[in-house]
């Protein structure tokens, strides 16, 4: 019969499959090797922003987050600082090497970096309008950013007040 020879209703054939996909002990060292690299030159990247913390700004560049002495205010900071840059990863960058350069106390970068945390909430939120020409991918996208927000908001309504206290 002709029925027998049809192709299956997604069309075409499938591709053939390959027979080792397994990857062979040279190419997992390069990559490890990769990794840690990777990982030294980011560390390297670190110090070297430290370092020009210390000496570009001194002590009175650290004068300039005097106002962050308040957590509320330290916080708005890390929001402030997150959406200006839209990422933070380096917000929080920014506020550790400052911290490891004595800039700034630990006491005052901990409220900032739960701000940068509410920064990216409202970072995600801006990204799923983009959505808004289909609205069921709407709906998904807006309701995705909105759990982000509350587990943000939540944590930072938690813990904000104990490191407070």
């Amino acid at each position: 019969m002709a029925g027998d020879d049809a192709k299956p209703e997604g069309g075409g054939a499938s591709p053939p499959l390959k027979e080792d996909t397994r990857l062979s002990w040279p190419v997992v060292l390069l990559y490890c090797l990769g990794a840690l690299a990777a990982l030294y030159v980011f560390l390297v990247g670190l110090t070297l922003m430290g370092t020009a913390f210390k000496v570009l700004g001194g002590k009175g560049a650290g004068g300039l987050f005097s106002a962050a002495d308040n957590p509320v205010a330290g916080l708005m900071t890390g929001i402030l600082s997150t959406v200006l840059v839209q990422s933070s990863s380096t917000s929080t960058s920014i506020i550790v090497t400052m911290t490891g350069a004595d800039l700034i106390e630990v006491k005052d970068a901990i409220p900032m970096i739960m701000g940068a945390n509410i920064g990216t909430s409202i970072t995600n939120t801006i990204v799923s309008v983009a959505q808004i020409g289909d609205k069921d991918q709407y709906r998904r996208a807006f309701a995705g950013a909105t759990v982000h927000d509350c587990f943000n908001f939540l944590t930072v309504a938690v813990l904000l007040p104990i490191e407070a206290i």
